[in-house]
């Protein structure tokens, strides 16, 4: 192995910075989504994401690690893996809604569009490209 050779991070160990408030949640999740796109091989890609993630008391952190759930889904899913059982658990599911676009007009719409593992836990952001962009 050289010098250059990248070694992508589970993401349990890359969302720990988010949560000792290190990092930015969306700096992780671009990482792990870069990580999924370069890693083409299923047992990769499940390694990547069998370790539950951490969580934090702190609301918008929580927030982000609901987010983080859904889109472990949403991936695992799609992309015929199997997914972890930690992503579906109730600490995942927001007490109340969640609109990553606070503009009030766009709420309907929100509703509709958003893919259901973020509906499930009360996150509403759109449609995937939206969400994630272009995965």
């Amino acid at each position: 192995m050289g010098a250059n050779t990248y070694r992508p991070m589970a993401l349990a160990e890359t969302w720990r910075s988010v949560v000792e408030e290190r990092s930015s949640p969306r700096l992780i999740i671009g990482d792990f989504l870069d990580d999924w796109r370069r890693l083409e091989d299923a047992e990769s890609r499940a390694a990547l994401v069998h370790d539950v993630i951490e969580d934090s008391d702190e609301t918008d952190i929580h927030r982000w690690s609901a987010f983080v759930a859904a889109l472990v889904e949403y991936l695992t899913v799609r992309d015929g893996l199997s997914t972890p059982d930690w992503v579906f658990e109730e600490r995942w599911i927001l007490p109340e809604p969640w609109f990553l676009n606070p503009y009030w007009k766009l709420r309907a719409w929100l509703l509709v569009a958003t893919p259901p593992p973020w509906k499930r836990r009360r996150i509403f952001g759109g449609d995937e490209t939206m969400m994630i962009g272009r995965v």
